[in-house]
């Protein structure tokens, strides 16, 4: 629904999408970083002795993806050499991330449900800005205003399908290999707070966005404080 959100956002209003998702993006930034580093992170350490070297290759697992398919970096078709074929490259990057979002999520209430609601909440925040994104780039590409719509709906699905398979293949696992997947989750997270969603607070700096970001940080631990 937050991706879908974004969709219509740029269908409808997309120069006051473009323009107002900043604000969004630093609050999702902070939520992303305090989730990584102060949630997700510390669980995977109780749960796989080597979770720091599993975040690390997360971490650059990501940076390789990305750099292959130069996805965000041209989700405004910046600095984009013209060979690069955008379209697609946003669809399968997307999909693949949209779909990792939804089994992070699993992922999350296997441990408990508190991580799992942070987690929920760090997914909804960064898949609006996505949903801008995706559809910037497809629209940008010169497909038509239905085809778009297929490709983005398709996107957005791919997050509740992964959470409705990480339920069925997570069910029993072993504490071990959950760790590993909790660390990947972290990787992920800090990469696309750090990677994504930074630079393009950077783009657009206002003061708000420094208390939004702070913020951010700030509500997982709220929310962790009220849910246990």
């Amino acid at each position: 629904m937050a991706t879908i959100l974004g969709i219509y956002l740029v269908l409808a209003k997309e120069s006051w999408a473009r323009k107002n998702s900043v604000y969004l993006i630093s609050f999702s930034a902070g939520v992303l970083l305090a989730t990584a580093v102060g949630h997700l992170l510390p669980e995977a350490q109780i749960l796989q002795p080597n979770a720091l070297i599993w975040f690390l290759i997360s971490f650059v697992f990501f940076y390789i993806v990305e750099h292959g398919l130069i996805l965000h970096a041209c989700n405004e078709g910046h600095d984009c050499e013209v060979h690069h074929p955008i379209d697609r490259i946003a669809i399968i990057g997307m999909g693949l991330h949209s779909l990792l979002d939804g089994i992070i999520i699993g992922v999350g209430f296997e441990i408990s449900p508190s991580l799992g609601l942070i987690a929920t909440l760090s997914v909804l925040l960064h898949r609006l800005p996505d949903g801008i994104a995706m559809t910037s780039v497809l629209l940008h590409s010169h497909y038509e205003r239905k085809k778009t719509l297929f490709f983005t709906w398709l996107v957005a699905l791919a997050a509740p399908i992964g959470a409705i398979l990480s339920y069925f293949l997570l069910a029993g696992i072993n504490s071990s290999i959950l760790g590993i997947l909790v660390a990947v989750a972290a990787g992920s997270f800090l990469y696309v707070a750090a990677s994504d969603l930074i630079p393009e607070i950077h783009k657009k700096s206002r003061f708000a966005n420094i208390i939004l970001v702070i913020l951010g940080i700030i509500f997982p631990f709220i929310v962790k404080m009220i849910f246990g």
